[in-house]
């Protein structure tokens, strides 16, 4: 079984910014099977650094586009991603302690963060794009 699949109900709209949601949801699945399997730490650290690292790309090429379109929520929406990125890099630092328990928790948050943010958020971002002709 997935622990996290994408469905339609996930999609913005937005071919680029599905792509990279869908990216991300094989990433924190990659995480959370690892941490499942209880895979060595150094797997474990690498997956989070990948995820991460994505995460970061993916939310740069978005504010990109909300500056584009000058999107009126841009503050908001760049709020809830340096929260997350700050979160994340937390639990990157916990891991070395409580690797199952902190990969997990991870990949927990970043389930419900990204489903909840692509719900709301992105899909008012997408809206927008759409509307701006891009």
């Amino acid at each position: 079984m997935v622990y996290f699949q994408w469905s339609p109900g996930l999609s913005v709209g937005d071919s680029l910014i599905d792509g990279d949601h869908q990216h991300l949801i094989d990433l924190i699945n990659e995480l959370y099977t690892a941490s499942d399997q209880k895979r060595d730490g150094a797997i474990l650290e690498d997956i989070l650094q990948r995820l991460f690292n994505y995460t970061s790309e993916h939310f740069h090429r978005e504010e990109e586009l909300m500056e584009r379109i000058q999107y009126p929520d841009v503050l908001n929406h760049v709020k809830q991603h340096k929260k997350l990125l700050e979160r994340v890099l937390i639990l990157q630092a916990s891991l070395a302690e409580k690797r199952d328990y902190v990969a997990k928790e991870t990949a927990e948050l970043l389930r419900f963060w990204l489903t909840s943010h692509i719900h709301t958020t992105d899909k008012a971002l997408a809206i927008a794009i759409k509307n701006a002709g891009l």
